[in-house]
């Protein structure tokens, strides 16, 4: 699915629009002309995820209550997986039903940049 960029992904500035691609019901693929991401949806890892974006920012992406609308994460993968972080301060927004997407930053919240997955993900060690 594609979306036109209606608030910019900071550091990518230039790019216009984004394919979405979902990989399953969790993570997501983010295709750029000169950039991808892996996205998460934090509400399966973090289910007390919650903060308000500005009426700017809704006004940009046209959101409203009757405007199907998804929230994402870009993450930053590692090695070994579980050393991957997540982006919680900066979530992306997809209108869904008017196929816009905004990056928000949220630094009115305590959400760090760089959160480590493995704060969320229990890991079985082997014995």
């Amino acid at each position: 699915m594609k979306f036109k960029v209606a608030l910019p992904i900071y550091g990518f500035e230039n790019e216009k629009e984004f394919e979405l691609e979902e990989i399953n019901d969790t993570f997501y693929k983010l295709k750029g002309k000169n950039v991808n991401f892996t996205l998460i949806n934090p509400f399966k890892i973090k289910p007390d995820y919650d903060f308000e974006i500005t009426d700017a920012e809704q006004k940009a992406l046209n959101l409203d209550e009757n405007k199907n609308f998804l929230v994402l994460n870009i993450m930053t993968i590692n090695e070994p997986f579980i050393e991957s972080t997540i982006n919680f301060a900066a979530p992306l927004i997809f209108n869904v039903t008017d196929k816009l997407v905004g990056q928000v930053i949220l630094d009115k919240y305590p959400f760090s940049l760089i959160d480590p997955l493995k704060n969320y993900i229990k890991v079985e060690s082997e014995s």
